[in-house]
């Protein structure tokens, strides 16, 4: 069944409703558009009032302009809250849309007589749904009602004045106060916006003006302060009285007005710790505009500030201590004896930053030095002498002799700026150096360090203290003169380091004698080589090295070639016996000729020689003390193995419990996992240095000539080599497996099949050494036979002895009967 269609019924708004409607409207947006208004007005009032009581305040107590940066600060939030009451309140409002549904409700809201008939014409306007013959009768009459009722409704009485009459009352005499300000004080309102506006830095008048200089001495000369960094900058003397003179100047404010001559003047001096002291200064008995203030033995700079009357100082004025004319940098340019190779390798010229200089003594050197004034005069003083010069000449005065002489060199610049004068470091040559020339009959060479008269070289001794004192064109002389200590350097002999490298003292007497080791010197090697001494010998033999050291070598190793880090001292071409000592020494000369070659002899190492199977006894002991060391280190490993092993059923049942594992369980594999893994690196570690102590006895072997020459292969091929690749591939792979194993167990993961494997790796390395260990027994076993074969011979060398002797008793019994 279908439903019965709906008619929508549509009634114009009648014209009385219309008009009540566009009245109210118009109210509202007048009303709300005159509070907007009278809003931005109040508070562009309060705000003028509030920033001009703020500027006034300011001003009585500090005598100073709101700083610049707060007053852009206002600005900056005093402009957008003006346009924003505005836009909110005044352009808003007018734009603004208003249905006529919601000022229809109003309306209903205000006169309830309409029984929201005017609610029902607004609309009927838009269309209604007819249901039913009587609907559209019904609408039409709502209507005519409300038509009827609108002639009879007073639209002012919606709404409420009040507010906004007080508000334009606030407002009203707030422009009242502005209106009065501009009629008795129209300065005020252009002060404001050269203030808040334009942000001036200046915008107060004042009718006190001062300046300050300061009165230098000598000769009270009056010395302005100068613009620096924002501030009024003045340097004075350290340790000089600072005297201030203030001054009212001629003028005033405007035109046929005189600045206000204060009653006294308050000077703030404010200083470097932060401490202030204030003083009231009256004016000077010669004149009423003039104040002086004086601050005595300055030593610190301070700032000044001047208060008096409405003036006071918007810049400080700084006043900064300076010394006395100083010494701003030295400059030796240095001509370096020529041994020592400095004049290629090194700067000559050196400039000083502290109160020393080290130089090598022979040293020649110009010392140029600039001052921080121009100077008039100078004077360098030391223990030996006194020069003192300027512009036109200098002045020499020895002490010992007091005796003085004068020439034309001139010791300060043309622009006084500097100074300069000639030195030459010397050392007195000690006794035994004397002797040593005289006995040779040569002289040192001096021919690098050319001091002669026309240069005018100063000599000075190798620890010497040269004082400056300074006379600048201010006639400002120093109190406490500069100091530069110049330190000779003396040449050190060298310094011998060397060690004996794949042999022991007990060689035989084919062996070759590896050294390692370094020489050093500071300025280079002449000459380096062996010395050796043969049982009690008294003078050292020297042999060359394969080797020799290049000229000015301040460093050199001993090397035979890239691979050979080391010298080799062949014992064999001495032809010694059993029994016999060797002393061997490296010996190095530099070229020092301040005041001669120095020489270092390293320290002497003692070799006795003994017979073949001496040294492999000896080397026999050592095997047997490194086998005892790796039987231990398999020892360990197996323990370790059998460790792992145990645990590999308890980490079977830790992984099939799971997360119900027994936590004692857990526990011993975590610490079965560290303890394998700290014993295997230990071993690791042990295993190195038993690998370097058969290394040596394989050096040993070889470098003695022990016959056969194939021992000391067969034994790094079978034992040191194989420990190696131990050590260097299968030691890292276990380590890493029961690493491995660590981890998963701290981390709770799936271990048993860490446990085999780390069990696997470290069985691999015990069967590896075993390997080894009965090549070290085999080898032992060598050792042994040789052993007991000397035995056996050293008897049958004692029974022919025996018996030659017992043949020639019998011979000489014989004889006698």
């Amino acid at each position: 069944m279908s439903s019965p269609t709906q008619t929508v019924t549509q009634i114009s708004i009648p014209p009385k409703v219309q008009a009540l409607i566009r009245r109210v409207r118009f109210r509202l947006r007048r009303d709300a558009v005159a509070t907007g208004v009278l809003l931005t007005v109040c508070f562009a009032a309060v705000v003028f009032w509030v920033t001009t009581t703020l500027d006034i305040g300011w001003f009585l107590l500090q005598h100073l302009e709101l700083p610049v940066g707060l007053r852009a600060i206002l600005l900056g939030v005093m402009l957008p809250a003006v346009l924003w009451l505005l836009a909110s309140r005044v352009c808003f409002p007018l734009l603004r849309r208003v249905r006529d549904l919601d000022i229809a409700l109003i309306l209903e809201r205000r006169f309830p007589q309409f029984q929201d008939r005017l609610i029902t014409s607004i609309e009927t306007s838009k269309g209604l749904p007819v249901e039913g013959p009587l609907t559209r009768p019904m609408l039409e009459r709502s209507i005519h009602e409300a038509e009827a009722l609108a002639e009879t409704v007073v639209s002012d009485e919606i709404f409420d004045i009040s507010s906004v009459k007080r508000l334009s009352l606030f407002a009203g005499g707030l422009l009242l106060s502005l209106l009065v300000t501009a009629i008795a004080q129209p300065q005020l309102l252009t002060r404001w916006w050269s203030a808040f506006v334009l942000c001036d830095e200046t915008y107060h008048e004042r009718t006190t003006d001062l300046k300050m200089v300061a009165i230098a001495q000598p000769g009270d000369r009056a010395v302005e302060f100068v613009p620096a960094d924002d501030q009024l900058l003045y340097r004075h003397p350290r340790g000089a009285d600072l005297e201030l003179e203030m001054f009212v100047p001629d003028g005033g404010p405007t035109e046929g007005q005189d600045w206000i001559v204060p009653d006294r003047v308050r000077v703030d001096v404010v200083r470097a710790d932060g401490s202030r002291s204030r003083t009231y200064v009256s004016p000077t008995s010669s004149s009423n505009r003039k104040f002086r203030f004086v601050v005595t033995r300055l030593q610190e700079p301070i700032i000044v500030e001047l208060l008096a009357g409405d003036y006071r100082s918007r810049t400080p004025y700084h006043v900064d201590v300076v010394n006395p004319p100083g010494i701003d940098g030295i400059v030796l340019k240095c001509v370096y004896p020529e041994y020592t190779g400095w004049n290629q390798q090194r700067e000559t010229s050196i400039s000083v930053n502290g109160s020393e200089v080290q130089l090598p003594i022979g040293t020649l050197f110009e010392l140029t030095a600039t001052s921080s004034k121009a100077l008039r005069g100078v004077r360098i003083v030391s223990d030996q002498f006194e020069l003192s010069g300027d512009h036109d000449g200098s002045t020499l005065t020895m002490r010992d002799s007091q005796s003085s002489d004068s020439n034309g060199r001139k010791l300060i610049t043309q622009d006084g700026m500097a100074f300069s004068a000639r030195f030459e470091i010397t050392s007195p040559l000690p006794e035994t150096a004397k002797e040593t020339v005289a006995s040779s009959g040569s002289e040192p060479d001096t021919t690098t360090v050319p001091v002669t008269a026309e240069l005018d070289v100063l000599k000075i001794p190798s620890n010497a203290n040269l004082r400056f004192f300074l006379h600048d064109v201010d006639d400002v002389m120093t109190v406490s003169p500069e100091t530069l200590r110049v330190q000779g350097l003396e040449d050190k002999p060298p310094v011998v380091v060397a060690q004996l490298t794949g042999i022991d003292n007990a060689i035989t007497r084919f062996a070759k004698i590896p050294v390692a080791g370094r020489i050093k010197d500071d300025y280079g090697l002449k000459s380096a080589t062996f010395e050796f001494l043969v049982d009690d010998e008294s003078t050292w033999r020297p042999r060359p090295f394969r080797l020799i050291p290049d000229k000015n070598t301040t460093d050199f190793e001993l090397r035979r070639s890239e691979t050979e880090a080391y010298e080799l001292f062949d014992v064999q071409v001495l032809e010694l016996s059993e029994g016999q000592t060797l002393t061997l020494s490296i010996t190095a000369t530099d070229a020092n000729i301040f005041p001669a070659p120095g020489v270092t002899r390293g320290e002497p190492m003692l070799f006795r020689i003994v017979s073949i199977e001496e040294l492999l006894s000896l080397l026999y002991t050592r095997e047997i003390a490194l086998r005892g060391r790796f039987e231990e280190v398999i020892s360990q490993l197996e323990e370790l193995n059998n460790d792992l092993l145990f645990h590999k059923d308890v980490a079977a049942r830790v992984d099939e419990a799971g997360a119900n594992a027994v936590q004692e369980d857990r526990v011993s594999l975590n610490t079965s996992a560290t303890r394998s893994g700290n014993n295997l690196r230990r071993q690791a570690n042990e295993l190195s240095s038993i690998i370097e102590g058969f290394e040596e006895v394989v050096r040993q072997l070889i470098n003695n000539a022990v016959p056969p020459q194939q021992l000391a292969e067969n034994m790094r091929s079978s034992i040191v080599d194989p420990l190696k690749v131990v050590s260097a591939e299968m030691l890292p792979s276990a380590d890493r497996a029961v690493s491995a194993l660590r981890v998963a167990a701290q981390d709770g993961q799936p271990t048993e099949l860490l446990v085999a494997n780390a069990n696997a790796e470290v069985t691999k390395v015990i069967l590896a050494l075993k390997v080894v260990l009965e090549n070290v027994r085999d080898m032992a076993e060598f050792h042994e036979a040789l052993r007991d074969l000397k035995a056996i011979l050293d008897e049958l060398q004692k029974n022919r002895d025996e018996t030659k002797k017992l043949q020639k008793n019998q011979l000489i019994d014989d004889i006698l009967k």
